[in-house]
């Protein structure tokens, strides 16, 4: 590679969750993978942002007060270029399949999140861009 070539990112991430520690953890984490990640803290912060701009992923926890991930996720449908959608969970259960066909998600993530694992669904998502 030359000299003075600037590498480009993996992908725009926007991560989503009232936790603000693990969207603090998740950006870190995904920015030093290579990846332009953004976090918010709640569903409808998400969807001001998302007017704004595009991103190839959104990380969205899925229980959240107000607007929750099931709430974005089925905004982001309706999108002319509509990213990738992974949800957050600790209640897997809760997601069942006719709310999976109906967000029309990548994937789901359980919480405590293992990194390891959400890198690789991360990576194997956005390959397929």
């Amino acid at each position: 590679m030359k000299e003075g070539i600037r590498i480009l990112t993996k992908g725009k991430i926007l991560v989503v969750d009232d936790e603000i520690r693990l969207c603090s953890i998740m950006e870190e984490l995904l920015c030093k993978r290579g990846y332009d990640a953004r976090s918010v803290y709640s569903g409808t912060e998400a969807i001001e942002l998302i007017k704004k701009e595009e991103f190839d992923l959104v990380l969205c926890d899925y229980v959240m007060p107000e607007i929750t991930g099931y709430d974005v996720a089925i905004l982001l449908n309706v999108l002319e270029k509509k990213p990738k959608v992974g949800i957050i969970t600790g209640e897997r259960d809760l997601i069942g399949v006719k709310e999976r066909e109906d967000m029309k998600i990548d994937f789901i993530v359980e919480k405590p999140v293992n990194y390891s694992e959400l890198t690789k669904l991360i990576n194997d998502t956005l390959e397929a861009l």
